[in-house]
């Protein structure tokens, strides 16, 4: 209890107290399954707080690890406990992160320093693992998957915090582990089918007029005394940004005066977010006037953080309309949760979201310091209500399984246990993989073995693994791991390289573009072929006309050539119909395979290559021409500002250094001097 008074909680809630009566901190590990919102950070921060070693915390997403590592911070500081965060630069072993006594970590960055072999890694007695039921993402499940084996491996005890899933008790028999299971939620939660005729509850029904969203919205908002809010689920970024600018009007009518005032600082802070506002900065600026905003993949970082603070500390923001990337853990309680759609599309046609995404999506109905019940709602038409209901209200939820068994995942897993030494034979691989939760979901691992196999042969023939009385990484191997690349993009950049023949700018963006972590690439509309076609032929030495995905693949290396020639953001949201956030988040990853590219140069030792790439790595960093790069190398000198500074004829650092500051001030704002 002394632990729980210093994290500020004298008194457990039902869920905490059936932890400490089971003995969840006792010797061994422990998964814990309740709803959202019922304590299980707290339980989480109790074990680090009284862990003697080293504690590390793993997530799904690198805003959630921000997120949690801001307030670990300021709960263990009367532990005297300091806690480092491990989001970045996926090929080092974060040297720095020694120092710390908590680590919060997403869970490709942990494997990344596993591959790394961080010395620091052997002091972690305790992994506290969030969201653990994302082990069944097809993304991101399969790595998470093999950093939780790995941490067993090494005897570090587990903590697996989940969300409330039928098969828990298989997460508890793989990790050995006592289950604490529980249905405590702080906030009652209702959950109603509405059809837009009616809105129907177990308890009661009503009818619906004036448009199913505003009627709902208003309903939201006037809980807790005209003080709730409302968080709206949509399948696409193009819904998300029309249903907000829709429901502003109605979000407008519940703002206060200093409400609005906070609103009009927040909505200015979004639309000069980048140095150019585009039609999206000033399309979300007018909804947060309004106290509504849209969320989704194609906002930049400084408007998710506006969002985010308008909506959760100032509560200024009444409605948030967004896609799933605010249903992956990010903290973002609200009164009334709406999935206005329930289907989403697959590739070929639109399908029902799963029960257990939808239970997680209106999980989050009900803020427990401000709500006496959370309600979520559920969206469709009348035809479609009774399959609904049976569907989400009667049906079971489905079951996480182990995503483990995807080839190209086992790629990259397989090269990374092998170039660290963690296995240096068959057998050794074997046993690995019978330690997984696929081994002992299936019960056996015999059909893996076969993939393991199969991949193993693949890697050797890039020469990436040799075997030798036993199996062994070839240098070029363990950089391939290192880098955190797929090694089938590794096989195809060194191809690339050895080629001896005169490469122009436009064929590395091509070879970019090649890789399969670049999906998805920019798809090539119908009416635009014809015009791509004639392109790659003039442009091309040697396109590859069998490629199903060429044109696609040229687009994308299309889009990557207007970022580095300062196309604006508006200007590839114009051309590409792209927003920034998709664009950054595409530099990013750009930019990652082209410093990959470049070590693999450096690695084959071709001088050339090594320096093409270089600079590219740096253009696609900050988004400009090679004039440039200087420029960009100075700090709080971005790609608008450097070329204000070049029209100014200030063209390189010395030169921009010896301006007064008055006249820094007046260039890097595009004004004469």
């Amino acid at each position: 209890m002394e632990t729980l008074l210093k994290l500020g909680y004298p008194e457990p809630n039902p869920l905490q107290k059936q932890a400490l009566e089971q003995d969840y901190l006792g010797a061994g590990n422990c998964v814990v399954s309740a709803p959202t919102a019922s304590g299980k950070t707290l339980l989480a921060l109790k074990a680090i707080a009284e862990n003697e070693g080293k504690s590390v915390y793993v997530v799904p997403l690198r805003a959630l690890a921000t997120e949690k590592k801001k307030e670990f911070k300021e709960a263990l500081e009367p532990f005297g406990l300091t806690v480092g965060l491990a989001t970045g630069e996926l090929d080092s072993s974060s040297e720095h992160l020694r120092e710390y006594d908590v680590v919060v970590s997403t869970s490709e960055k942990l494997d990344s320093l596993f591959r790394h072999k961080a010395p620091w890694l052997k002091d972690v007695s305790l992994a506290v693992i969030d969201e653990v039921h994302l082990m069944g993402d097809g993304r991101r499940g399969a790595t998470l998957e093999m950093v939780a084996t790995k941490l067993l491996d090494n005897g570090v005890r587990v903590l697996a915090l989940s969300a409330t899933i039928p098969n828990d008790k298989d997460f508890a028999d793989w990790l050995g582990a006592r289950l604490v299971k529980s249905d405590y939620r702080p906030t009652p939660l209702e959950i109603g089918v509405c059809d837009g005729e009616e809105l129907e509850f177990a308890s009661h029904s009503e009818k619906i007029s004036g448009g199913r969203e505003r009627t709902l919205l208003k309903k939201a908002l006037q809980e807790n005394g005209g003080k709730g809010q409302a968080l709206v689920f949509v399948s696409s970024r193009r819904n998300a940004e029309s249903l907000a600018k829709q429901l502003s009007s109605t979000t407008e009518k519940f703002l206060t005066e200093p409400e609005k005032e906070a609103c009009e600082a927040l909505a200015e802070n979004a639309l000069n977010a980048l140095g150019h506002p585009t039609g999206q900065c000033r399309a979300l600026a007018d909804c947060m006037r309004n106290g509504a905003a849209f969320h989704h993949a194609g906002l930049v970082a400084k408007q998710r953080d506006a969002i985010e603070r308008g909506f959760k500390e100032l509560r200024c923001l009444k409605a948030i309309v967004c896609t799933t990337t605010l249903a992956m853990g990010l903290d973002y309680p609200a009164s009334w949760v709406l999935v206005r759609d329930l289907k989403r599309f697959n590739g070929a046609f639109a399908e029902f979201i799963p029960a257990l995404e939808a239970a997680q999506i209106v999980g989050r109905a009900g803020r427990p310091r401000y709500d006496d019940r959370g309600v979520g709602v559920l969206c469709c038409t009348p035809h479609e209500k009774n399959e609904v209901k049976e569907r989400y209200l009667s049906g079971e939820l489905e079951d996480v399984y182990s995503q483990l068994s995807s080839r190209p995942l086992l790629r990259g897993h397989c090269l990374g246990l092998i170039a660290a030494g963690h296995c240096r034979d068959y057998d050794e691989i074997y046993s690995f993989f019978e330690k997984t939760f696929f081994a002992h979901q299936y019960g056996d691992a015999r059909q893996l073995f076969s993939q393991v196999d199969d991949v193993v042969g693949e890697l050797k023939e890039y020469d990436f693994v040799r075997e030798k009385r036993g199996l062994v990484a070839t240098p070029v191997g363990k950089r391939v791991s290192e880098l955190y690349i797929d090694p089938l993009t590794a096989a195809s950049f060194i191809s690339f390289i050895q080629k001896n023949n005169h490469k122009k700018p436009f064929d590395y963006l091509m070879e970019l573009a090649n890789a399969t972590e670049s999906r998805p690439l920019v798809r090539a509309a119908k009416n635009e072929q014809k015009e791509l076609w004639e392109e790659c032929y003039s442009l091309l030495e040697e396109p590859d006309l069998h490629d199903p995905e060429l044109l696609d693949k040229y687009k994308s290396a299309k889009l990557l050539n207007a970022w580095i020639n300062e196309a604006t953001e508006q200007q590839i949201m114009d051309s590409f119909g792209l927003p920034p956030g998709v664009v950054h988040t595409r530099a990013r990853n750009s930019e990652w395979l082209a410093y990959s590219l470049q070590e693999m140069a450096f690695a084959l030792n071709r001088t050339r290559e090594n320096a093409e790439a270089k600079r590219l790595t740096r253009r696609i960093k900050y988004g400009v021409k090679d004039e440039l790069l200087e420029l960009c190398s100075i700090r709080g000198i971005g790609r608008v500002r450097a070329r204000y500074l070049w029209r100014a004829g200030v063209k390189t650092g010395e030169e921009y250094r010896a301006l007064s500051e008055e006249k820094r001030k007046a260039a890097i704002s595009g004004k004469s001097i």
